[in-house]
């Protein structure tokens, strides 16, 4: 049993290694935060009654300076203590009530002292705090390799008594469909992240409900907002199993059953009888992960777009009334459209389109039953809506549209903006605001910034998006002088570079071209030069452009004006001679 070692730590360990940001989520095969407070108040309850808890099973990862541990089993259990830890909710009860007491434990005495978290009350007895930080969680700490974590992970989780179905179907399905779900679903959700990332880091990619404040506000979700599906099902993973049945449809054709047996045949619970799984790997071989995710969000982009001009929502303008559950209309509407667009088409007259859409449910496919939802009946009904709506669609010009539709892409970037601060910046433009004035100075600090963001170590990537406002008062005196409305999204206020353009250069295309001559003159080496200009975008966002400026790590330490710069917070420090080992020795392995 070299491989698996048993152990009891205190709380006030664990919430050590929390902090050093030692306790890793692998995404590929763990679920979002999906626990309620009530669920949370009660796991600490238990604790605080010093009961049995069941065992906690952590990977062991080695790094250069200290061991790191991947969660297998028991995130829900130990984001619940951490966040009750840090003031997240109170306990209360007939035995206790109030929150924990930041002073008795060094961690949390700590994070008080430097304004990091704030002492709420009313505050439980100390010694009960104590008793609780003293409490020893059971530990199963294995050295397995990834593959056989992996399957562990399945083995744990293959009962199905605390996951939903698409949750069995997920745990530990790391095939190619099932990661095309999960990063389709993540872009969707807009919560993607890194693969790995600190357990920290989860409430930010975690959707808000309940009472419970995480990242990403649940009812501004796509699925919610449109009434397609409920809160209680988003936390059952409806969504993933809806972005299942809509690839299995693109991927395998209309003949592919639109039913739960399908899907567990396609996650592996069930006997493949007639090879499913060996057409859908060909297929997704033969198109590529990536373009695949590309034209599904092109389709999903579109669909969202068309529902923000009608100022309706989803069950709204198809049935005329407010509904929830419509998952069966969503899909023949979506394939419908993806049909049209697929075949080289673009949607010439959203108006039209709204038009055309308007009741069309409740006309063409109200009440969608068990009985009557297979194959054929699908597939007439999207004939059915094709027909309706191909009036609103004209040839296309460009050869790949999906490739220049940044709406999800976009968002997504914004929202990995809360995860990793440092890789991500924002300006308003290259002009003065108070002057209209062109303010060059202002893009060489940005191409420093770049610099600095890469300098964080291997695999990083920067971003600095220009045309966008990360506070409201800024983006409120850009409103007032020039009569501009901002479109908000997740704490920033997409501006746009469109008056900057209008004011100062005669077309968009004079404006890009003048920062990529601009860029080519900055002080740094020309592969830098061509990896930024070379990756360069100025995209549509809704009906505002923003500039986006992208610098991926190139292996090693990247200098401006023959000098380091990492970021720290807001602000570039030039990094002295005695810095310059521990900036290398991030560049190493």
């Amino acid at each position: 049993m070299e491989n698996l070692e048993t152990t009891n730590e205190s709380i006030e360990v664990l919430f050590g290694w929390y902090e050093e940001e030692r306790i890793l989520v692998n995404r590929k095969y763990q679920r979002k935060l999906v626990w309620i407070l009530a669920e949370k108040q009660k796991f600490v309850d238990t604790i605080l009654h010093l009961y049995p808890v069941p065992l906690f099973l952590l990977a062991e990862k080695e790094s250069q300076t200290s061991s790191h541990y991947e969660i297998i089993d028991g995130m829900q259990r130990l984001e619940a203590i951490f966040s009750f830890l840090t003031g997240e909710y109170l306990i209360d009860n007939d035995k206790y009530s109030g929150y924990f007491d930041l002073s008795v434990m060094s961690g949390t005495k700590k994070l008080l002292d430097i304004g990091k978290i704030s002492q709420k009350r009313p505050v439980l007895n100390a010694e009960v705090c104590r008793n609780f930080v003293r409490y020893r969680l059971p530990l199963s700490i294995t050295k397995y390799e990834d593959s056989q974590v992996e399957e562990i992970f399945r083995r744990i989780n293959s009962t199905g008594r605390q996951l939903s179905q698409q949750d069995l179907r997920q745990a530990g399905a790391l095939g190619e469909f099932s990661n095309l779900v999960r990063k389709i679903s993540c872009q969707i959700r807009r919560d993607s992240s890194d693969d790995v990332l600190n357990l920290s880091k989860m409430r930010e990619i975690s959707l808000s409900s309940y009472g419970l404040q995480y990242g990403i506000k649940l009812k501004d979700v796509f699925w919610v907002k449109q009434e397609i599906i409920t809160a209680d099902n988003m936390r059952l993973s409806r969504d993933e199993e809806l972005v299942s049945y809509l690839l299995l449809y693109i991927l395998l054709g209309k003949d592919i059953p639109p039913s739960a047996n399908t899907l567990d045949v396609i996650y592996g619970l069930k006997d493949d009888k007639y090879l499913l799984i060996n057409k859908l790997i060909q297929e997704i071989e033969k198109r590529s992960e990536k373009n695949i995710i590309l034209q599904f969000m092109h389709v999903f982009d579109e669909v969202d777009k068309t529902l923000t001009l009608s100022n309706k929502t989803f069950s709204e303008l198809l049935f005329n009334k407010r509904a929830h559950g419509k998952v069966r209309s969503f899909q023949v509407l979506f394939l419908a459209m993806y049909n049209l667009l697929a075949s080289g088409k673009e949607i010439a007259d959203y108006k039209q389109l709204i038009k055309k859409l308007d009741g069309i449910g409740k006309r063409e496919f109200d009440r969608i039953s068990d009985d009557i939802w297979k194959a054929e009946y699908r597939q007439s009904k999207i004939q059915a809506v094709q027909g309706i709506i191909q009036d609103c669609f004209v040839k296309s010009d460009s050869s790949d549209p999906a490739i220049d539709n940044w709406i999800s892409k976009l968002e997504n970037i914004l929202s990995q903006s809360k995860i990793e601060q440092q890789l991500f910046d924002f300006k308003l433009g290259f002009f003065d605001i108070e002057t209209n004035n062109q303010n060059y100075k202002c893009l060489s600090k940005v191409i420093k910034t770049l610099t600095a963001m890469v300098n964080e170590g291997k695999n990083k990537t920067g971003y600095v998006l220009v045309g966008i406002a990360d506070n409201k008062s800024v983006a409120d005196i850009f409103s007032k002088k020039y009569s501009q409305k901002t479109r908000e999204f997740n704490g920033v206020y997409i501006t746009g570079t469109d008056m900057e353009i209008n004011l100062l250069y005669k077309s968009a295309d004079e404006f890009f071209n003048k920062i990529k001559q601009a860029i080519e003159k900055e002080p740094v080496s020309e592969n830098i030069v061509s990896a930024i200009t070379r990756n360069m975008r100025l995209v549509n966002y809704y009906d505002k452009s923003v500039l986006v400026l992208k610098l991926g790590s190139v292996g090693s330490p990247v200098m401006y004006d023959n000098k380091y710069y990492e970021r720290r917070g807001a602000n570039l420090h030039e990094l002295a001679i005695g810095e310059m080992s521990d900036l290398f020795e991030r560049f190493r392995y």
